[in-house]
């Protein structure tokens, strides 16, 4: 050191001290799953219904998949209300999920069902934003309730699981089944998503906060308040029966509102839609949305991942770091 001392001045040193912390920095950062506990044996996790209405008979095949696992499930009160093509007013849903989090003995907080409805929420939630800060708690479900995850990774700093509502619990198969509550335990595969099915767009490897969810409810919060900023993330996005053209109008919304640039790569979950003339299952075009995007090809990008409304619905972390390495087609925390 002293031989180096000579040669450079205190500035250089000084770089080159804040360079190496930060990278131990962004190493122990990469290697934490989340600031929260696995839930316990018995663990207590509200069940609320911040979107639409929903079929009895799957919520109870979900919450049954729950007891199997040893989750005790605490279904809100206002679980099954209605109003319309909502479950219960905003007020019911809104303090649903607020007493959810401020509840001592809950240790998180399951959806029932996407659908709509959660972006309503967004007002009332911001004016309880201390008491829900004050209660970190983990937060499950994926679709609508994207807005819900969105608010609480960059207006709270949670991190959040995106991964099947208690209506999609028994229709998902076995894989993502077991994934999610091997996940909830903290077990570390459960931490790794590989799929052979994955697809490089553009290849390469990328470090970042994973963001992101389904793409219509994304584009639906650019110009408010709760705008998601995804900069120098890794951007996730999946939807479901929404046919190319309307695909395309949707990711050049985001594209226009500069929701693309700075990000680290970009992961294109399940995008399914149906054909009626003649009836057929179809996916969108990888390529076509990923030239949509204008997303330098020094970006890494894959398509097929397995996550969104398909039988396939891995579970990962929203706003914690992770690596994607198109290479061994992995998304690792």
């Amino acid at each position: 050191m002293r031989g180096i001392t000579k040669k450079m001045g205190k500035i250089e040193i000084f770089a080159i001290l804040l360079t190496v912390f930060f990278e131990l920095l962004e190493i122990e950062m990469s290697n934490s799953y989340f600031d929260l506990k696995p839930i316990s044996f018995r663990g207590e996790v509200a069940v609320v219904a911040p979107s639409s209405p929903f079929d009895k008979t799957v919520f109870n095949a979900g919450i049954t998949e729950l007891k199997l696992n040893k989750i005790k499930p605490v279904i809100d009160k206002n679980a099954f209300s209605k109003a319309g093509f909502l479950a219960g007013s905003d007020e019911l849903r809104a303090e649903s999920l607020i007493n959810a989090f401020t509840s001592e003995n809950i240790e998180a907080v399951w959806t029932a069902r996407g659908g709509y409805g959660a972006l309503r929420l967004l007002e009332k939630l911001q004016e309880n934003i201390d008491k829900i800060k004050a209660n970190p708690k983990l937060f499950i479900g994926f679709s609508d309730v994207t807005a819900i995850h969105s608010w609480l990774v960059d207006k709270c700093g949670f991190v959040t699981v995106h991964g099947p509502n208690i209506t999609t619990l028994n229709s998902i198969d076995r894989f993502s089944k077991a994934q999610i509550f091997e996940l909830l335990q903290g077990k570390d595969r459960a931490f790794t998503i590989f799929s052979k099915n994955m697809r490089a767009l553009n290849p390469g490897k990328a470090k970042g906060v994973v963001k992101g969810g389904n793409l219509t409810t994304l584009v639906s919060m650019i110009g408010t308040p709760y705008e998601p900023d995804f900069k120098d993330s890794i951007l996730f996005i999946e939807e479901v029966n929404e046919v190319p053209y309307r695909v395309d109008r949707l990711l050049t919304q985001m594209r226009l509102a500069g929701k693309f640039k700075g990000i680290k790569a970009l992961v294109f979950g399940d995008f399914t839609y149906r054909e009626f003339r003649p009836p057929a299952e179809k996916s969108v075009n990888p390529f076509a949305m990923l030239e949509t995007t204008g997303l330098d090809k020094s970006v890494p990008a894959v398509c097929n991942f397995p996550s969104g409304h398909g039988q396939q619905n891995m579970a990962f972390l929203l706003g914690a770091v992770a690596e994607l390495d198109t290479e061994t087609k992995t998304l690792k925390y």
